[in-house]
């Protein structure tokens, strides 16, 4: 026997191996991503301890006008059957499209009928602060069937106007999930 021979055997069994091995670190590699991903959605989705309440139906009205007591450019969503939600767990998001803008109210419910500067986030100047009623207002009372939720939009600087579309949604804070969600186009009073 010459000594090649057991050297060329020993390489051959060694190159058979590197691919096992490279294979089996993609797997490893592959299966830590999917945990770390994993774990982190996990922790950043609403909390699955608390579902989201059912609102069966919702509807809502807006009248555009200017701006000035809660009469004229004031949204209303109205609760139409389902679970009752308190409104300390209430968020409403609303969205003007064609202005590109959007407004939330937070922290609700409020003690009056004003939006202090914690209650309302709102970059784009959409929502008008002085004006905010129904369930969310004077210390709230719970969002049920034939209740409403009612807020006015800032129309002074020409935010909105007759024919825009407005997309409101009421979202269950705990849960992160929308139990109303309503698209109105504003039109004249």
């Amino acid at each position: 026997m010459s000594p090649s021979r057991p050297t060329a055997r020993l390489a051959r069994d060694r190159r058979g191996v590197t691919p096992v091995v490279g294979v089996a670190l993609m797997l490893s590699l592959t299966v830590l991503l999917a945990a770390v991903v994993g774990g982190y959605a996990m922790s950043a989705a609403a909390d699955p301890a608390q579902p989201t309440p059912t609102v069966a139906r919702s509807t809502g009205s807006f009248e555009a006008g200017p701006s000035g007591g809660c009469g004229d450019n004031t949204v209303q969503i109205r609760h139409e059957g389902g679970e009752r939600i308190a409104p300390e767990d209430i968020e409403v998001v609303v969205r003007l499209p064609d202005a590109d803008a959007q407004a939330r109210l937070v922290d609700l419910p409020v003690s009056g009928t004003a939006l202090g500067p914690s209650a309302v986030e709102d970059p784009d100047n959409v929502v008008y602060d002085y004006c905010v009623g129904g369930a969310v207002a004077n210390g709230g009372r719970a969002w049920t069937a034939g209740r409403v939720i009612e807020f006015q939009l800032n129309a002074g600087g020409g935010t909105v106007d007759p024919g825009d579309p407005i997309e409101v949604s009421v979202v269950h804070e705990p849960s992160g999930g929308i139990v109303a969600s309503v698209e109105l186009t504003a039109r004249d009073t």
